[in-house]
């Protein structure tokens, strides 16, 4: 199954508020970044085409959520996270950290998820052959 991109979401910021008008009452300017403009980052070199984009925090300091980009047949092979991690879309999962896991995304289409880690970012590869 190829992954599709959403181009049909429109977003409302409010009847009749214009952005001068929600500057002038204190708001802050939010961000709206189509589908096909997302600036993907590469992940790490040992998981080509593995990218991310932090949608806020950053993963290197603290808690953060992400878009993460997996090509099709990727699997990460097992591992852990030293923060808990909660993710969807579709199926939504929440991970204690430190729980082993393997993530794969099937052939036929590249994988999108968005994922939450409560705390710093780090992968931690498992050895599953000495257990």
């Amino acid at each position: 199954m190829k992954a599709k991109a959403t181009q049909s979401f429109a977003q409302d910021r409010g009847t009749g508020a214009t952005p001068a008008a929600g500057a002038k009452a204190g708001a802050t300017q939010g961000t709206f970044t189509t589908s096909d403009a997302i600036p993907w980052k590469p992940v790490d070199p040992k998981h080509p085409g593995l990218e991310m984009f932090a949608v806020w925090g950053n993963p290197n300091e603290g808690a953060s959520l992400m878009l993460q980009k997996f090509p099709a047949g990727m699997d990460s092979g097992w591992h852990t996270h030293t923060a808990a991690q909660t993710g969807g879309p579709g199926s939504v999962w929440s991970q204690p950290a430190g729980q082993v896991h393997d993530d794969k995304c099937e052939e036929g289409g590249d994988c999108i998820i968005a994922v939450y880690f409560h705390d710093k970012l780090d992968f931690k590869p498992v050895d599953t052959k000495a257990q």
